[in-house]
């Protein structure tokens, strides 16, 4: 990971409100995702639970379905770790069989909005 100046990051989340949530929020009658908070502990309990063989942790953006009862039809995040199948690094998601590595899906930030401070 690398830092990036603040300036910049204002820019880049304003670009993503102005061009994809606004075009998500008008196509399907939302208020989307604009961030998602998770918990510090629970980041590093599944950071510190991967198995050894883990070479990283992939970040999917994914949508709840409109009958989640806090946030229908919500953007949302979805962390798994990868590992290398010798052709790059993979996941349970991509690669069925990985999931057997103890790689599971998690989830579970508050999105913004529904719950919001930011």
């Amino acid at each position: 990971m690398k830092t990036i100046d603040l300036t910049i990051a204002k820019q880049m989340v304003e670009r993503y409100e102005t061009t994809r949530k606004k075009l998500i929020d008008g196509t399907y009658s939302i208020n989307d995702t604009k961030s998602i908070w998770f918990d510090v502990a629970a980041f590093k309990d599944f950071v510190n639970n991967l198995p050894a063989e883990t070479t990283g942790v992939r970040v999917y953006l994914a949508a709840y379905d409109e009958k989640e009862p806090e946030a229908p039809s919500q953007t949302t995040a979805i962390f798994i770790g990868t590992v290398n199948n010798g052709s790059g690094d993979t996941d349970a998601l991509s690669d069925g069989s990985v999931l057997a590595n103890g790689l599971e899906a998690v989830n579970g930030g508050k999105l913004c909005p529904p719950i919001c401070s930011c």
